[in-house]
């Protein structure tokens, strides 16, 4: 083992002793980045690979300083911002690509990319979270489908007379080939429902990142944020770069970092946008904490109302990533009685699961409808 790699293990080891939990990958990442870059950035490489929560931050600083106190060469790299992340360039790859510094580098890049799809919103730094909207663009987004009123030729269904007799013009008015057609299927609306109270701002930025993301490829999706009243966010998202976009929902946000009227709120929507097409049918996310200061009944009453038009109902709570997190609030116990699924979405990797769980229900369920196998009432009256 040369000396350096062994002063990079040992650091590791250092960092482990003071409380840091450090996986044998992080470690090998940590190592090779630091192979591969300069001096001055072996205190980012640390920062970016080895410290998964914000508390361990200031452990990191600390033995940072002491440990390379000795060494001349790291001097520059104490005296770097302590909360700049791994800079990466605007070009560099994110994820399986071949970078320039060759495979290490590459190994360097994409471990940097999984790290920030695993971290929480929470503990994002601003760059980071400039980054995660850069990979949000890249998730693959499936809504369920649902079949219209319109039709389309199809292979096989029910026979389209009017389509047989006009083509029987062409056999001298012999019906010789049957013609078809079908009901068209489109996705599903999604609508999105963010929390921007006081209680939730660690989280309201990393989940409007996600839904100015989605909101560039998926024209029928609709955000709506909530704290003390209801606003609709859809064309601010929509317009202009990520930056500015948060900047102006900021604006046009009621009570942003106030107080939480749940309950209100998905009432107000339900007078305003729910009786119409806006609802009915449509996948709808409901991102918050569940401290609602309004009345629990209040809350219950609109949920179940909203699950009754809705196709199904999820509620990401990112209080859930905790570990001996209990859903003991009012308000979120009354939720849990009315929603299809109960999920964290603290980070990009939990909201692309939560999307893939959901279009692989609906793939279940039109398999079990294939089947003949019956599904309850419910779910009858929300497709």
């Amino acid at each position: 083992m040369s000396d350096m790699l062994g002063r990079l293990v040992g650091f590791c080891d250092v960092l482990r002793a003071e409380g840091v939990v450090i996986s044998t990958s992080q470690a090998l990442v940590y190592c090779a980045g630091a192979a591969r870059l300069p001096p001055e950035d072996l205190y980012h490489v640390g920062m970016a690979t080895l410290i998964n929560r914000g508390a361990d931050g200031e452990v990191y600083r600390r033995v940072f300083k002491r440990y390379w106190s000795d060494d001349e060469r790291r001097a520059r790299a104490m005296t770097v911002p302590p909360v700049a992340p791994l800079p990466i360039p605007d070009g560099a790859p994110l994820q399986g690509e071949q970078g320039t510094d060759g495979e290490d580098a590459d190994v360097l890049v994409a471990s940097f990319a999984e790290n920030l799809r695993q971290k929480s919103f929470a503990l994002m730094s601003d760059e980071e979270l400039e980054r995660v909207a850069r990979l949000m663009r890249t998730l693959a987004l499936s809504p369920p489908l649902r079949r219209t009123r319109r039709r389309q030729p199809a292979r096989r269904g029910q026979l389209d007379w009017r389509a047989t007799m006009r083509r029987s013009v062409r056999t001298g008015g012999e019906p010789v080939r049957r013609q078809s057609y079908g009901r068209r299927s489109v996705p599903r609306r999604v609508l999105l429902f963010l929390d921007v109270s006081k209680s939730m701002s660690a989280y309201s930025r990393g989940l409007l990142c996600f839904a100015h993301a989605v909101l560039k490829g998926q024209p029928r999706w609709e955000v709506f944020c909530f704290s003390t009243r209801l606003t609709r966010l859809t064309p601010a998202l929509r317009a202009g770069p990520v930056n500015a976009a948060l900047e102006q929902a900021a604006k046009d946000a009621h009570g942003w970092d106030g107080g939480t009227r749940i309950g209100d709120s998905l009432h107000s929507f339900l007078i305003e946008h729910g009786q119409g097409s806006l609802a009915r049918g449509a996948v709808v996310l409901i991102c918050s904490d569940g401290l609602d200061v309004g009345e629990p009944e209040v809350l219950g009453a609109a949920l179940e109302r909203l699950h009754r038009l809705a196709h199904s109902v999820t509620w990401l709570n990112p209080m859930k990533e905790t570990r001996g997190y209990e859903p003991t609030a009012g308000g979120m116990r009354a939720a849990l009685r009315h929603v299809d699924m109960f999920a964290s979405g603290h980070s990009l990797a939990s909201l692309a699961e939560i999307i893939d769980k959901i279009a692989s229900s609906h793939a279940d369920r039109r398999g079990r409808e294939k089947e003949g196998i019956g599904l309850d009432r419910d779910s009858q009256l929300r497709r």
